[in-house]
């Protein structure tokens, strides 16, 4: 069978009921329970004789390893998605989050985007290889893993540190990108060739307990305040990257984006007024995601009770830096937000350095070439995302990593981001479908 004798219709409902069940598997980190997922995907390789086999890392936390070979004797292409999802706000949800209800053409669920989706699609990619009865030159190899929304712990890192030939493979295709934005008669889908460093730190403030009836000057919580008002008003230094020098090029014939991009490369120091113009707020974030280091407060704790004065606080913040930049730099930098508060323990949570790959890669050209054959305005731009992803674990084995999993977006770029973590999350059945047609011809035009 060739690719255009496939019945897509056909592939839409079964990759369309597959999502919906996956998505009613409550695999939320923490507690993860992957084990569920991935026996849901096994049964499901199973059924077309796929081999794969499924890896605890820890009782429950499982990871997927599937198998299609190539004849030749290069390394395979690996297709990298991960099992488990963040929480959710239930009641804030038009539906329920693990329903996988399909209504309206769109598919419910948390993990709907990020990324319970990208499995399902390259799980299918996997099948659509095998029915085909065709052969590669390259083999392939899907994970889907563990405890990618914690840091991958019990996923990809423990299989790197555990099962070596786990990164005996060409290059790597994630999650991160993908997304094509609608402007002005072109689709400008970001491809995730970088990612910046995540740091999360701690930083506790002590202080004298008492009676809450008493006020005290040493109360930890005003060292809170003052500092959470300070990194509120704090800007970051501008850095001028290569990505966006490369976004100038390319959004050049974008009437809005375009002639901004151009304003900020004569004079970098004005980056964030010159991008508050910009009409999406997603766009306008990424952009100015590019250019600095972010510090953003995600987690304060105080007291336990209304009438008693702690004896100590906390706040965590969630540190995003660029290429180049260090843990020292950015420690310093939290140093210098603080000013004059001078009772604090800053605790290391988590720290990574960015990751980049170069997309000078064939990958990269392929995927603009593919996209292009299925939209024929698309336009592939390189990006460096600001969330982390487990692409980082192979660019520190210096793997091309990239973040692919193509769909179209309507409206703006904002609401698209917005579901991602958030609520609501959802993607149509048309992108699921158009995911798995240009990842199935990326694949075989660069597995052969």
């Amino acid at each position: 069978m060739e690719i255009n004798q496939v019945n897509w219709k056909e592939i839409e409902e079964e990759a369309t009921r597959y999502l919906s069940q996956y998505l009613q598997i409550n695999t939320t980190n923490p507690p993860g329970d992957e084990i569920r997922g991935a026996r849901f995907l096994k049964e499901v390789l199973d059924k077309e004789g796929i081999d794969n086999k499924i890896i605890e890392s820890a009782p429950g936390r499982a990871n997927l390893l599937a198998h299609f070979p190539g004849k030749g004797n290069g390394k395979p292409l690996l297709l990298l998605n991960h099992i488990d999802v963040v929480p959710v706000e239930e009641d804030k949800w038009s539906y329920s989050p693990f329903s996988g209800k399909v209504i309206g053409g769109e598919i419910w669920g948390r993990g709907a985007l990020d990324c319970k989706s990208l499995g399902i699609i390259q799980t299918m990619v996997l099948i659509l290889l095998k029915r085909m009865k065709g052969s590669l030159n390259r083999g392939v190899i899907m994970a889907a893993t563990a405890d990618e929304e914690k840091g991958g712990e019990w996923g990809v890192g423990w299989l790197c540190h555990n099962y070596p030939e786990f990164t005996r493979v060409e290059a790597v295709i994630n999650e991160g990108g993908g997304v094509g934005i609608p402007r002005f008669g072109k689709n400008y889908y970001l491809c995730q060739v970088g990612e910046k460093g995540a740091c999360w730190f701690r930083i506790v403030f002590p202080g004298t307990p008492g009676h809450g009836s008493l006020p005290r000057e040493d109360n930890c919580l005003f060292s809170l305040g003052q500092f959470l008002a300070s990194l509120q008003n704090y800007q970051s230094r501008i850095h001028l990257t290569k990505i966006i020098e490369q976004l100038a090029e390319l959004f050049s014939e974008d009437k809005e984006i375009g002639p901004l991009l151009k304003e900020f490369l004569l004079d970098p120091n004005q980056g964030e007024d010159v991008f508050k113009s910009i009409s999406d707020g997603g766009i306008r974030q990424l952009l100015l995601a590019l250019t600095q280091n972010t510090f953003v407060p995600t987690v304060v704790k105080g007291g336990e009770k209304v009438n008693v004065i702690p004896s100590e606080c906390f706040c965590e913040i969630d540190c995003r830096i660029l290429p180049g930049e260090t843990i020292t730099g950015v420690k310093k930098e939290i140093s210098k937000i603080l000013g004059n508060i001078n009772q604090y323990t800053l605790v290391e949570l988590q720290t990574s350095i960015a990751s980049e790959s170069d997309f000078s890669h064939p990958l990269f050209s392929i995927f603009g070439e593919i996209l292009r054959r299925y939209d024929p305005q698309a336009v592939l731009v390189p990006y460096f995302s600001s969330g982390a992803t487990d692409s980082r674990y192979f660019r520190k084995k210096n793997i091309p990593a990239f973040g692919f999993a193509p769909l179209l977006i309507e409206g703006e770029l904002k609401n698209h981001q917005d579901m991602i973590h958030g609520h609501n999350e959802r993607i149509s059945q048309k992108n699921l479908v158009f995911g798995i047609k240009v990842l199935y011809e990326v694949v075989k035009r660069f597995c052969g």
